[in-house]
Formats: C-alpha cells, sequence, structure tokens
C-alpha cells in the first residue's frame, strides 16, 4: 500500500507518528512517500509578528530546514531520510535547527555543505506552499500534523490528521493501530475519533533505538 506522510520537523507529535509508521512499514508492505507541510506556511508564521504563537519561532527554524531538504531533493537526497537525521537531532537529542545542525545532516548524507545556503533561499517556498496545499485538499483545512494519506483499491486517496501518539507504542500495539486505522479508511463515511491528550509533551525519547549512538546514527 501507498502511504503519504506529511510532516514538519519541529512538531514532536509528528516525530512520535513517523517513527511509528517507519516501524511497521516492512511488516505491512508499505511504501512511504514523505512529503514536507511547513506549519510556518500553514499558520502564516514566516515573518515574525507581534503576539504570534509561542511556537512560531519553532515552526520558522523548521521552514528553513524543509528549504533544505527541497533543495537537497535534485542530488539524489531521500526526504524521509533526511527528515528522519533531522528529528533525532531535535527530538531524542535535544538540538536546535541552527546552520551548525544542517551541516551536520548533510554531512552525514555526503551532500554538498553549500547547500546550507539554502535555508534562506525563498525560491524554495512555492514547492513547500504546494505541498501544504496538496495535504489541505485531501483533509481539509483545519488540521496540522502528523497527516497520512492512503490510496484506496479503487484509486481514491483518504488522508486523515493524526493519529496523535504520547510515545512509541510497542511492537504489537503498533501494528494494531495500523489495521485499526487501514480499516477506518476504508470506511468512506468515517471521518473523525477524538480525546483529550494528557498534559505535557509528548515522549520523544521513547522513538530512540535501542542501541543508536551519536547525532544523526
Amino acid at each position: 500500500m501507498n502511504v503519504i506522510f506529511y510532516f514538519d520537523p519541529s512538531c514532536p507529535f509528528c516525530w512520535i507518528t513517523s517513527r511509528w509508521l517507519e516501524s511497521v512499514a516492512p511488516q505491512r508492505d508499505l511504501t512511504i512517500d514523505w512529503r514536507p507541510f511547513s506549519l510556518a506556511v500553514k499558520n502564516d508564521e514566516l515573518t515574525p509578528a507581534d503576539n504570534e504563537n509561542p511556537y512560531a519561532g519553532y515552526h520558522r527554524a523548521a521552514h528553513r530546514v524543509l528549504r533544505v531538504i527541497e533543495a537537497a531533493a535534485p542530488h539524489g537526497a531521500e526526504r524521509g531520510k533526511l527528515y528522519a537525521d533531522f528529528g533525532k537531532m531535535m527530538h531524542v537529542d535535544g538540538g536546535n535547527y541552527d546552520d551548525a545542525a544542517i551541516e551536520i545532516a548533510l554531512g552525514v548524507n555526503e551532500l554538498p555543505l553549500s547547500l546550507v545556503g539554502a535555508a534562506d533561499d525563498t525560491s524554495h517556498d512555492a514547492a513547500l506552499v504546494a505541498s501544504v496545499d496538496s495535504a489541505l485538499a485531501i483533509v481539509g483545512d483545519d488540521v496540522g500534523v502528523p497527516i497520512i494519506v492512503l490510496t484506496q483499491d479503487d484509486g481514491t486517496q483518504t488522508g486523515f490528521f493524526g493519529p496523535v501518539l504520547q510515545a512509541m507504542p510497542d511492537e504489537q500495539a503498533a501494528l494494531d493501530l495500523w489495521d485499526g486505522l487501514a480499516k477506518l479508511t476504508s470506511v468512506s463515511d468515517f471521518y473523525e475519533l477524538k480525546r483529550t491528550r494528557p498534559a505535557g509533551m509528548p515522549d520523544t525519547g521513547s522513538t530512540k533505538q535501542p542501541g543508536a549512538v551519536g547525532v544523526c546514527s
């Protein structure tokens, strides 16, 4: 099954969901198409403003990362791999999306370090806006990330915001969650399930793989 996953590198919930999806992909024969979804674009935060969302600065930093990922794609870089490297630096290792982090990710992926300049190259914004628009065309406007889009047997696409996870589920729970989601998306009249999430930030450290070391391992 082909699955589109829309990501913003700043969102810890998106990060956990992405690691869950990647963990179940081999066992459910999923092909993941990783696509950018800039929250800075969605929330009109590219230009700093008074009384803005307290997370706007993180969204702008992630937008710079998304520009670099787009610039790296013509060099053969995989969006999903770069997202994983950047995401681990922030959500597991506790780093920031500054130029030093961008240089590290580029180096690990054997990409030209000159691509760090793409972080401030607004020519990549048109593609990022188009990617956000493509997601919203499927799931509607009142969403953030994570967004998952599944292609049904008849070719139609069904997308949802979520699932939103507080921590990485264990292997069997991860598979059960996918199987339930796949079943729900096959019902054309299904739209939403929701409950209030626990207080506090999600446990992004739960995504760390056993034995993983280093910045981008």
